[in-house]
């Protein structure tokens, strides 16, 4: 039951994603800009006044087209996801902000903890690529149909839902996606002797990695607020 019941929401949320023209362009252009911002970030040299200027817009797009895009990501299977974008962009922040908080203070302390490496670890991998993720979507989502302070009321419920059966399933299936495959895909060694179908790859391959992390993780984000959306609708 409980993956049938994950299954449905993630092929809603699919069915969302492509239906909804509107929300996939939008999309599709802020994480274009997501990507440009980062590019722009690492590649432009702080030596000039107009460079540091550029850094400093970068420093500042980056994060903002992130949290446009996590908007836009928990709002897309409920209707037109343009309408109070900003303030929806917000409540995200503020929400996420403490989480953000605990988890660099927590990496600080594990990296303090020098017996045990394979322990420490493993324990830091799943504090970043699942503890926190899951728990910041799931802040998300909540703060999409609350106010931050009935997020923090509701704190109890957010976290029994981001760790429930249903929810882990649906980011395993994600992570898949957004994660693993980009990995092996980018990491999959190719031996080409002419340089031009070389560098053709090499694009082909960094766009297909690209778009199957932003389908992976809209689609992950989506199902889990469609998951949200049956619990809420069934109490």
């Amino acid at each position: 039951m409980t993956y049938s019941t994950s299954l449905r929401a993630i092929i809603s949320a699919l069915c969302s994603l492509f239906s909804n023209r509107r929300s996939s362009l939008l999309m599709l252009a802020v994480y274009a800009g997501l990507l440009g911002a980062i590019y722009l970030f690492v590649s432009t040299r702080e030596a000039t006044v107009s460079q540091l200027v550029l850094t400093l817009v970068t420093v500042i797009a980056a994060p903002a087209l992130f949290f446009v895009l996590q908007a836009v990501s928990v709002s897309y299977t409920s209707g037109p996801a343009s309408r109070g974008l900003l303030k929806h962009t917000l409540k995200l922040i503020v929400v996420c902000i403490p989480v953000i908080a605990l988890t660099l203070l927590a990496v600080y302390g594990l990296n303090k903890i020098h017996t045990h490496p394979a322990v420490v670890t493993t324990v830091r991998y799943l504090l970043l690529a699942v503890i926190s993720p899951l728990l910041v979507i799931q802040l998300w989502i909540s703060a999409g149909n609350n106010s931050p302070r009935a997020v923090v009321t509701n704190l109890r419920k957010v976290v029994v839902s981001a760790f429930a059966p249903q929810s882990m399933f649906v980011y395993v299936c994600g992570f898949l996606i957004f994660a693993l495959a980009p990995y092996f895909l980018l990491h999959k060694t190719l031996t080409v002797q002419r340089p031009w179908l070389e560098l053709t790859l090499m694009v082909v391959r960094l766009s297909l990695s690209a778009l199957l992390i932003l389908l992976g993780w809209v689609t992950t984000v989506g199902a889990l607020a469609n998951l949200e959306r049956a619990s809420r609708l069934k109490s």
